[in-house]
């Protein structure tokens, strides 16, 4: 490890994803922090530091040191592979030697450390609640949201001339003979109703897959399933927007509605070919419909309030898709078409392949198929990636360059976009106090978890540093535009990258909120922006 790079870090003091440790604690102490840091964003240990007062002690025994990492990784189940397997042994430029042991991010794997699922909130290690298990274990698919109970709802809340619709004309049809009288155990059978206890009684109730695929009015009691549409005249959304959608019905209304979006907006040239007209539209209307479907199929139901947002910019159109990649499927992968299928709502994958209509044709194959449809029009390959979030870009071939991959007033440090240097520290400002690190600006990208982390940056965070001399639009610019890269932006990196006051800061982001660019989450201490 670079030596400047750990002292920066130790100089920042404890984050959510450093801490320090004076000497060798307890194996079982010590296997707690490892398991928080495994169920978060990963992080690192660092042994040979007062955590009070960040000062650098050094080790007397490095071998006790690392007998200790390696026992606490053992006794967190399933065990944790530190990254690198080895904690590494660093020695200061006076002498004192400290050692360092490294935690990937989680994916997708739930650790316990005592019988106890730990996680990292802030700079404390704090055990899981029942409902945030319950919820991590939905988010990764180890649980079947798809066949929870709509509580309140019951079969008249479905749409049974629906059902019997998709039953007539479903491959298996002629295995139904009969049965179609009967359509609680079809449904039943299908996984979209269960049959519950009701006091006494037992009552059948509409599961969450049939309710998204069936129901009257899915939203009434599934808010989160509504998918947004906002098409803007600029490539940031800056301006206020010149349609928006918020898209109610069942999965397979919603497409057509998201279809239709795209109909509207998406301009259609045309070439003849002697007396045949081929028409040439800015975008694949197949290709947008394949990602509609995948998003509505495969997204993370789990988490009330996220919504499929679709985004159509001047020079891109981008799906936001909520829920990252299932356990053991990678992005790479997936590009290549190298991965095997491995859908999150297997229910509502499954009826989505057999209804009319052609929605599920391409099951495991998709994204081949957007890319080469993209090819076929000259147009870019789309951008696959996941920043908490699963997003598809579709970019525009007349994008112009300068404006679209490269943001005004930030610079380039190992691929990485970040801002400028800051201003001169103030005097009397004590050194450190005020630090941000590159980490806490750049995603976590869990697919590159070997990856050597980008070296710290030093950024003044002060309310009494002025704007330099941006108006607001052109900070709101910097700030979507850090949003695009980083998949979110928190007050603290907004003032990073603005030199703005916290109370400036704060007006321009929640104008950005209330014009409908962007959206709130958390409280204001811990609140960040999202598109």
């Amino acid at each position: 490890m670079d030596l400047e790079a750990l002292r920066k870090l130790i100089q920042n003091g404890e984050t959510s994803t450093v801490e320090f440790k004076i000497a060798p604690p307890r194996n079982a102490e010590l296997a707690e922090r490892i398991c928080g840091f495994a169920n978060s964003d990963g992080g690192l240990l660092i042994m040979g530091v007062e955590d009070k007062t960040w000062q650098i002690v050094g080790l007397k025994k490095v071998s006790d040191a690392i007998d200790t990492f390696l026992q606490a990784a053992r006794l967190c189940k399933p065990t944790v592979r530190l990254n690198p397997p080895e904690p590494e042994i660093v020695e200061m430029e006076d002498g004192k030697v400290l050692v360092v042991a490294g935690v990937a991010p989680n994916e997708g794997i739930l650790y316990q450390a005592g019988g106890v699922c730990w996680i990292r909130r802030g700079t404390h290690t704090v055990p899981l609640e029942v409902a945030e298990i319950e919820e991590f274990l939905y988010s990764r698919g180890n649980l079947a949201w798809e066949r929870r109970t709509v509580v309140r709802a019951t079969l008249d809340d479905l749409n049974l001339e629906l059902v019997k619709s998709y039953l007539e004309q479903r491959p298996t049809r002629s295995r139904l003979g009969g049965r179609l009288s009967n359509l609680e155990e079809v449904l039943i059978n299908l996984g979209c109703a269960i049959p519950v206890r009701d006091g006494i009684n037992e009552i059948v109730r509409p599961t969450n897959a049939g309710m998204l695929l069936f129901g009257i009015n899915p939203q009434l009691y599934l808010m989160q399933s509504e998918v947004i549409c906002m098409f803007y005249g600029d490539n940031l959304g800056l301006r206020r927007y010149l349609d928006r959608r918020i898209l109610h019905g069942t999965i397979t209304q919603q497409i057509d509605q998201v279809a239709g979006f795209f109909e509207q907006h998406v301009p259609v040239a045309a070439r003849m070919d002697g007396f045949h007209r081929i028409d040439l539209p800015d975008y694949p209307l197949d290709a947008l419909r394949e990602a509609t479907v995948n998003a509505l199929a495969h997204r993370d139901y789990s988490t009330p309030g996220e919504a499929v947002r679709v985004f159509y910019y001047a020079d891109r159109i981008e799906l936001h898709n909520p829920g990252i990649l299932m356990p053991g499927l990678k992005l790479e992968e997936l590009k290549q078409g190298r991965a095997r299928s491995k859908p999150r709502n297997p229910i509502i994958a499954g009826i989505l392949r057999d209804m009319p209509g052609g929605y599920m044709e391409r099951v495991g194959s998709g994204i081949n198929y957007m890319i080469n449809q993209m090819r076929e029009l000259g147009q870019p390959d789309p951008e696959f990636r996941e920043q908490g979030e699963f997003i598809v870009t579709f970019w525009h071939s007349l994008r112009p360059n300068n404006q679209a991959d490269q943001p005004v007033n930030l610079v380039e440090i190992s691929g990485n976009l970040v801002p400028p240097q800051p201003p001169t520290r103030l005097e009397g400002e004590k050194e450190g106090t005020y630090q941000l690190q590159l980490a806490d600006l750049l995603p976590t990208d869990t697919s590159n978890a070997n990856k050597e982390a980008p070296e710290p940056v030093s950024l003044i965070d002060d309310s009494s540093v002025k704007s330099v001399g941006l108006s607001q639009l052109e900070r709101q610019e910097l700030a979507l535009r850090f949003i695009q890269k980083n998949g979110s932006i928190t007050n603290k990196q907004y003032r990073a990258i603005t030199g703005t006051s916290d109370n400036t800061a704060l007006r321009d982001l929640e104008a950005l909120v209330e014009q409908r660019t962007l959206r709130a989450i958390g409280n204001r201490r811990g609140r960040k922006y999202i598109l």
